[in-house]
């Protein structure tokens, strides 16, 4: 039953919002929280979800561990009217819906897939559990799949079902792979990498056209090339969910902008009592320029960090941006900030372990790392840079 008032509302059960909770319990916050999800399922981990929860769900654990005093309601947020304090939810399954008042709100809706204009009903896109055993189940050993966007979603999903016995087709307008990620640097060993586990990678392509149902997929490309799938995968990105707030009053040109404090900004200033954390969220820089990650350590960094605010506690300052995937049996990182036009060079190898480190050193000064299978080495780099030691 939805409460009439509650202290801190949070809407969506992310993994921004399982540090927020986690770290208020922890500095002793005693008061009503009231977490709300549309996914009845949540809280899970999700970076599983594309990788051995698809290849053995059976013996991979997605709960989290969660503040049995923190309810978790099954309940969507339809809109939001900021001078009253009231919240609009739809519990699932019902046809009305009821307002709740809030002294702090905290959104932490996420993002969802970005659906292509030519995608037709039934082609599988990746966000929720039940999408994953949807994909899991589409795509058994034999069954040839296609799937569209060869960013760090799409390459670790062509993964595992490769893994699990499907043909992969993975395809990508771009002309390589992990473009967002690497910002075009290893695209030939990562290339190299997808096809020697019997990936058929296709960059550069253009999809003019896709046709069909379920089971029977028709992919025609710009150059006149026509591919036929049994599963067909949309991979090519997310947008923050931030349709309810339409009305609110809180975007800015489409984007939930937010400070380094978490605090929500308008062109009046920031928000009093409403902050936002995680993927749904842009962050205004002080130079002015607007950023937003998709990373599950930066969401985690802001759920925690803005627990420290909320409880007036010392902030600590962010962390250096950080993000790994699983790509073909590697494990990927990235720390620091990519350049596309930075000078790459070896600072590390290990050939017995499979491991390199590189440095990439843009033209401004900046560096960032990529590390393959180099765990230990980037967690010693990542430690270094947060004390401030060279």
């Amino acid at each position: 039953m939805i409460p009439d008032h509650c202290e801190l509302v949070v809407v969506g059960a992310s993994v921004a919002a399982e540090a927020l909770v986690a770290r208020l319990r922890e500095l002793g916050h005693g008061g009503d929280i009231l977490v709300v999800d549309r996914d009845p399922r949540m809280p899970y981990e999700r970076p599983p979800l594309s990788k051995l929860y698809l290849t053995r769900p059976e013996d991979t654990d997605i709960t989290v561990e969660w503040d049995a005093n923190t309810p978790v309601m099954a309940a969507e947020a339809v809109s939001l009217q900021t001078s009253e304090k009231r919240l609009e939810l739809r519990a699932n399954g019902a046809s009305e819906t009821q307002f709740v008042r809030y002294d702090t709100l905290v959104i932490a809706t996420g993002a969802t897939p970005i659906r292509l204009p030519i995608e037709p009903d039934g082609v599988l896109r990746l966000r929720t559990a039940d999408d994953s055993a949807k994909i899991r189940s589409a795509a058994q050993s034999g069954c040839r799949v296609g799937i569209i966007g060869a960013g760090a979603i799409g390459a670790e999903l062509a993964t595992s079902l490769r893994q699990n016995g499907a043909e992969v087709v993975l395809m990508d307008k771009a002309d390589r792979p992990l473009e967002r990620l690497l910002v075009g640097h290893l695209a030939a060993d990562v290339t190299s990498w997808l096809q020697a586990v019997g990936i058929d990678c296709r960059w550069g392509v253009d999809i003019q056209r896709i046709a069909g149902s379920p089971g029977d997929w028709t992919v025609v490309l710009g150059d006149g090339s026509v591919l036929a799938f049994d599963a067909l995968v949309s991979a090519v990105g997310a947008r923050p969910i931030t349709e309810w707030l339409s009305e609110s009053g809180l975007l800015t040109e489409g984007q939930l902008l937010c400070n380094a404090y978490g605090n929500v900004i308008t062109e009046a200033g920031a928000v009093e009592g409403i902050y936002g954390i995680g993927d749904v969220v842009t962050r205004q820089l002080p130079s002015g320029e607007r950023v937003r990650t998709e990373s599950w350590t930066a969401a985690a960094e802001h759920g925690s960090r803005l627990a420290d605010l909320l409880m007036s506690r010392p902030m600590l300052e962010p962390e250096i941006s950080y993000f790994w995937t699983d790509v073909a049996g590697r494990k990927v990182q990235v720390l620091g900030s990519l350049h596309r036009d930075g000078a790459i060079e070896v600072e590390f190898e290990n050939p017995a372990r499979g491991a390199i480190v590189y440095r990439v050193t843009g033209s401004d000064g900046s560096e960032g790392w990529i590390g393959v299978n180099a765990q230990p080495k980037i967690a010693m780099l990542r430690m270094a840079r947060e004390k401030g030691t060279p």
